[in-house]
């Protein structure tokens, strides 16, 4: 619960940040690959996945910073029978040299995994560092290595393309 409250008050201060006109809201697709699923000394590695986001930032000279949230549909993990999806919250900023950047995130994730035995896993701390190139001002190509944390946690590279409105 504490995570949640520090991220929805992360979210508050970005949007009191700067005035509406100045925001950017970019709607992110991709795809997850080579991902892990870590459960104590389990490793299972997983199917690729996709995703689909929706971020708002707003820009200062060099900077983009911003808030967001992510969905991964469900995705399995290779010789279990085990699927998993996530919704990740987080914050991200991008450092712009020229079109290209390097991307940093920090965030929430939280699992929803089906599970014969009725048990579930708690969420936890989400990450995720990487770079990308912007394009025309209104396409952006990333590619992130992303660490979502909690009692499940997976990790994966992913690609995104980012559209901004």
């Amino acid at each position: 619960m504490i995570h949640r409250a520090a991220l929805i008050t992360a979210c508050l201060l970005v949007l009191a940040a700067a005035p509406a006109s100045a925001f950017d809201l970019n709607l992110a697709v991709g795809a997850d690959f080579n991902g892990d699923f870590d459960i104590g000394n389990i490793s299972l590695s997983s199917d690729t996945g996709f995703l689909l986001g929706l971020e708002i930032a707003f820009k200062i000279p060099v900077v983009e910073l911003g808030a967001g949230v992510e969905y991964g549909f469900p995705r399995d993990a290779k010789a279990v029978d085990v699927e998993a999806k996530y919704l990740n919250f987080y914050g991200i900023g991008r450092m712009f040299f020229g079109p290209a950047y390097i991307a940093a995130r920090l965030g929430y994730s939280d699992y929803s995994v089906n599970r014969t035995d009725g048990g579930g896993f708690g969420g936890g701390a989400s990450w995720g560092l990487g770079g990308g190139v912007e394009l025309f001002g209104k396409l952006k190509f990333e590619l992130l290595f992303n660490n979502l944390g909690g009692d499940l946690s997976y990790q994966s590279w992913t690609i995104r393309a980012l559209y901004t409105f």
